[in-house]
């Protein structure tokens, strides 16, 4: 008997909606989530050995640890090595809920990833395959408020993205990568060249924001599935700065490590408390990020035939 496999993957893009919108497609009856939102099990080249230390600290994995205990615990990010393992999420989330038409797994280095294309093409070549894309400009901001608000990040926006810029490349696990990540074009290319257009379902972040139920019909309809009425449209992570910097890197250094294991009304009580709304954009520097990144706006618009001028 074969086994049973994950058969949809939400590939990303990183700060664009993926987390709002697996935690949705999570709420369906038809869809199992993995344990593990982003097992990055298919982004071979990206493996934690290679991350720097500040990031393995923000990271937290060891794959043998959680996958000792009996009960594989409810997880935001790892990296999975092992075949074996992955299989173990699966037979988890597959176990949770025996009658599901699909398994989710919702790995944002996907997209990222130059391996992970032919890796899951090799894995599930019928494979459902979701992309949420946001405008690069407002996704390389967000990335950098996300980055600052875990003392990732200590330089104003422009320096950060300058520093980024001029290191040909940035690279996942030692970077922020607040450029790379918004090289849709360059990232979509990889996948078309495993996967047919008509097999990737591009959802654009305005879209979804402006009205998820459309949007969620149109997703149910490719996977056919029966549509359903969202319970809170209201998911989407909205950009957050620490209140404190010099307090803020403190705790992300002696109590980040922790943030897996703390209840979730912790976390969203402390936040409340040590963070602000982060500032608009300024002018400059979403202009150096214009420069930056039309060409590959303007490569995806024929990849995809989407008019994305509103980008620029």
């Amino acid at each position: 008997m074969m086994k049973s496999k994950a058969n949809l993957f939400l590939i990303g893009a990183a700060k664009s909606g993926t987390t709002a919108l697996s935690s949705t497609l999570g709420q369906h009856p038809a869809i199992a989530p993995l344990p593990i939102k982003e097992p990055g099990h298919f982004s071979t080249d990206l493996r934690t050995p290679a991350f720097s230390s500040q990031y393995n600290r923000l990271v937290q994995w060891d794959e043998a640890a959680y996958f000792k205990k009996a009960h594989l615990e409810d997880r935001h990010i790892g990296f999975v090595d092992s075949e074996l393992n992955y299989q173990k999420l699966v037979d988890h989330a597959i176990a949770k809920n025996p009658d599901v038409n699909y398994v989710l797994d919702a790995s944002t280095s996907y997209l990222y990833s130059a391996k992970a294309p032919a890796e899951l093409r090799h894995y599930a070549p019928e494979g459902k395959i979701v992309l949420i894309l946001r405008n690069p400009i407002e996704r390389a901001y967000s990335h950098y408020t996300m980055a600052l608000k875990y003392g990732m990040e200590q330089e104003s926006p422009l320096q950060a993205f300058k520093r980024e810029a001029a290191l040909h490349p940035a690279h996942w696990g030692q970077d922020e990568c607040y450029l790379e990540l918004g090289q849709y074009a360059k990232q979509l290319q990889r996948w078309l060249e495993c996967f047919p257009l008509d097999q990737l379902h591009i959802i654009w972040h305005e879209d979804f924001t402006a009205d998820p139920q459309k949007a969620m019909d149109a997703l149910m309809k490719y996977l056919d599935l029966p549509t359903f009425v969202l319970q809170n449209t209201d998911q989407l992570n909205v950009g957050a700065v620490p209140k404190y910097a010099t307090l803020n890197k403190w705790a992300m250094r002696t109590l980040g490590p922790l943030r897996e294991k703390l209840p979730k009304s912790l976390v969203y009580w402390l936040k409340r408390k040590t963070q602000v709304a982060a500032q608009e954009l300024d002018s400059e520097t979403r202009s150096f990020l214009v420069e930056a990144l039309t060409e590959q706006i303007e490569q995806l618009e024929a990849l995809t035939g989407k008019d994305l001028n509103h980008w620029k």
